[in-house]
Parts: C-alpha cells; structure tokens; sequence
C-alpha cells in the first residue's frame, strides 16, 4: 500500500470513528465496512444513516396526520476518497424496508416523489466538499433538509394539503378587510449561481416587491410588498434546489388599501443586488429602520413583540414572549477558540466561514500582531449560534484536514483549543446588543475577520459572550507579548 494509499484509509477510519461516536444507537447510523483496496472483489465502507420524515398534523380527515416513515441515507467511500480530488462520496437514499406497514400511502407517495430531492442536495454537498472530508458535511445537509426543505414540501404539497382550507397558511396578522404589507428576510447557505441571482430580482418584480438580495457567503434576501405576494414569491423561491434556504424574519403591517400600503414601504419600490458585503444590506435595513429585520439573519430575535412603529414581528425560533422582551431570549450559545497558526490561511479561512455557514453559525475572526511576529499572529476565532450549530462546527473542525504542514500536506487542526464554550450572558437591553452588533457588522470582511481595534474588540467580546471571554483574549494578548 502506498503512502497516499495509507494516508487515505487513515482519515476514512477518522470519519468512521466520529459517526460511530456521534451516532452511538446503532438503529440510527451503522456501518458497513469494505474490505481492503486493491483485493479482487474490493467494496466501498458505506455509512447508513436513517431519517424520520414527519407529516404535520393538519390534516382533520384523519388522511395522514401523526403518519411517519423512515428513510435511510446511504454514503459510500470510494477508492481514493477523501485524498482525490475526484474521489467524490456516492451518496444514495431508500424508503425504509419497515416502513410500508406504518405508513399510509399518501405519506409514501409524498416520499417518492421527494426522495431525489435529498439525495440531489446530498450529492452537491459531496460533490462541493471533494478533495477533503465530506461526510459529516453530508450528514449535517440531510439533517437539515429534513428539518427545512421536507417540511416546506409538506405545506406546499397538495397529498397533505388538499383538505386543508387556504386560510390555515395565512398569517396571523392576515385580516380578511383592508391589505397587509408583508416583509421577509430570507437566509440561504450561498447565492452564486446566475440564474438564482436573475431569479430573485426578475420574480420580485413580477410580484411587484422590492428590497435586496446579498449574494455570496451567505445570501440574504429582503422584500417588501402586499402579504399574499411575500408568499407567492417565498414558495416560487423555494421551489428552486438550495443547499439551504429559509425565512428567519417576517414583519407584517395592517393597512387600510393599496395607498397606504406603497405609503408605508420602508424599502425601494424594485429588488437591488448588493454585492457581496453583508455591511451594506445592513446599512441598508438601518437606514429603513428595519434592523430587527436584519437582525434575524444571525438569529438574534424580538419575538410577538410590536416595534416602534406597531409592526408585528415574527422568526423562525419556537421561543414565545409575553409582554415585555425578556433577556433570556439571548441565551444563545458561543465557543472562543485560540488557533495557534494557519499555514494555508487563505484556505483555512474559507473552511471556516463556509462550515459556520452551513451550519447557520456566525464566524468571527481575529488575527493580533501582538507579538512583533506579522507571520505569526495571534488567531481568535468567535462561532456563535444555537448550541447544536456550535457543537457541530467544533466537530467538524477537529476532525477535517483544515490546514497543511510544512511539507504541504492537509492535516487536521492539532494546535486548536477552545478557550470558553457555554450559553452566551444575558443582556440587559435588547437595543444595545443590536446597536452593538449592527456597529460592527461592517468590520467584517467576506472572510468574517474582523478589523476593529483591541479596544473595540473588547466591548464586542464583552457584549456578545460576557467579561469572561474579554478576560481570555487579554490574557493571550498580555502573554503573547
């Protein structure tokens, strides 16, 4: 066997290992290993990994409310795979044997029909992660098709929905007199691709809604108009294959007839693209002063509350307030992590701003020249999100091949230590963690490194993950030096 050989089979029994450990109930992920390379009847090592897909319970008919069915996600390792570049994992999905008994058959029919689906974001993901270690990457996308994309088809698909009257999708703030002016921020993993980008402007004006689109990593998209038509163009949008894509903020404004409506739009009139600088869509929703709109797009929330305007306010969290904002909403979760060095730091950047994307996380990075060193600084990286997100990131950060080694070769992330992990502090005001936010969104490049001073550094770090986080990177800095 070849070094390169030896090199590949190393890091496949790496990623086996981590779904072993991360996949302890042998009912939700197994194993099937392949025997050696290069034996006359070789196979692939193949990860099984099966999904529950739901059917909402909407359905008062008794059709398939409370039916489910499992699918099983199959993910095999070729020859080559993860050291080849086209050494792509082949990735395959199936109905459960077990599962025609419990199933009724619209659910299964549903199924079907979707299935390819699933397998088409799997397979891009592989396909977007070649060269390099991709299951976990696989793994986490169809965990999120399950929880987005199966359970937007689920509304939109007239198997469940045909016995379910229109007025059950409308929004609360819906009224059956006068119109509705309606706003969504809608969060995707990328926007690169030209026919996406031409979509997004070409269908905002055939729904007659303005606002912006950011593309890049990750894109945002902003609109505005007349209730019905936000949906409209929310359900044209996701009828498009995205590796992930859903609506984190909504606001919606009762007026009494189509005048007040163009009379109380905050955005222009027609869709803009924006470049890639998410400074410049926040400036932007500032400027219209939609920056709890904004905000939802690093899922910092002022849930079923009402603006100073009277604009009903709504996310994609399950958490509900009454009454007065309560600071728990902010208990969200953060790891501060010390890299000690980045050989390739164009490509390890990328890594990480493209894994904290994926995973819904905000990426934030710092390099100090504390110690005299400019080829050798001071790294701090901030991952901050849903706790789940976090931990994910972390996993597979510690387990791919993020860097090289001084002979080029890609290595995993030995030199990396975490220095707080934990629910973020409260925060007294909700205005002062978005102003604060909001500030600083504009010293982050398209790489998430920030470019802001030590001091202004330690009001962030002090604002986002409390004193203690402050305290660390002050230590590394006074011992670096």
């Amino acid at each position: 066997m070849s070094e390169e050989e030896e090199e590949a089979e190393e890091r496949r029994q790496a990623e086996i290992d981590f779904v072993s450990a991360a996949y302890p109930d042998e009912d939700e992920a197994w194993i099937e290993q392949g025997n050696s390379t290069g034996t006359k009847c070789a196979t692939s090592t193949q990860i099984h990994r099966r999904l529950q897909l739901t059917s909402p319970s909407t359905d008062d008919d008794g059709g398939i409310v409370g039916a489910s069915i499992d699918v099983i996600l199959s993910i095999s390792m070729p020859e080559g795979y993860p050291v080849e570049q086209d050494a792509v994992l082949l990735v395959n999905a199936r109905i459960s044997n077990d599962a025609s008994a419990s199933s009724c058959t619209n659910l299964r029919k549903l199924v079907i029909n979707i299935l390819p689906s699933l397998i088409n974001s799997c397979r891009s993901t592989a396909q977007e992660h070649a060269g390099s270690e991709a299951v976990f990457a696989v793994l986490g996308r169809a965990d999120e098709w399950v929880s987005t994309d199966w359970a937007n088809v689920c509304e939109s698909s007239p198997i469940v929905a045909e016995t379910v009257s229109k007025d059950t999708y409308r929004p609360t703030s819906c009224t059956d007199s006068g119109l509705v002016l309606g706003r969504r921020l809608i969060h995707s993993h990328h926007i690169i691709a030209p026919t996406k980008r031409k979509a997004i402007v070409e269908l905002a004006q055939h729904y007659n809604l303005g606002g912006f689109s950011k593309i890049g990593w990750p894109g945002v998209v902003i609109i505005e108009g007349e209730e019905n038509d936000c949906i409209a163009y929310v359900d044209d949008i996701r009828g498009m294959r995205w590796q992930h894509l859903v609506v984190r903020g909504e606001q919606h404004v009762a007026v009494g007839n189509r005048l007040e409506l163009e009379e109380a739009r905050a955005l222009p009139a027609k869709m803009h693209e924006v470049g890639d600088k998410m400074s410049i869509i926040a400036e932007h929703c500032k400027r219209a002063g939609l920056e709890e709109l904004f905000l939802t797009s690093m899922k910092i929330y002022k849930k079923n509350c009402n603006d100073d305007n009277g604009d009903s306010l709504s996310g994609e969290t399950d958490e509900v307030l009454d009454g007065p904002v309560s600071p728990s909403i902010f208990r969200r979760y953060g790891a501060l992590c010390h890299v000690d060095h980045m050989n390739n730091g164009k490509n390890y950047r990328k890594w990480l701003r493209k894994a904290a994307a994926a995973a819904g996380c905000t990426l934030m990075l710092k390099e100090f020249d504390a110690n005299g060193n400019a080829k050798r600084p001071l790294i701090i990286v901030a991952i901050i999100g849903e706790e789940g997100d976090v931990k994910r990131v972390l996993k597979r950060w510690r387990t791919s091949r993020v860097d090289i080694d001084a002979k080029g070769t890609p290595c995993l992330e030995r030199m990396m230590d975490v220095l707080v992990e934990g629910n973020l502090g409260q925060q007294e005001h909700y205005d002062d963690v978005g102003d604060d936010v909001l500030s600083h969104i504009d010293c982050l490049d398209e790489e998430g490194k920030l470019s802001v001073s030590e001091e202004c550094l330690s009001g962030l770090l002090r604002t986002i993950g409390s004193s203690k986080w402050c305290d660390e990177v002050q230590s590394l800095i006074s011992n670096s030096r």
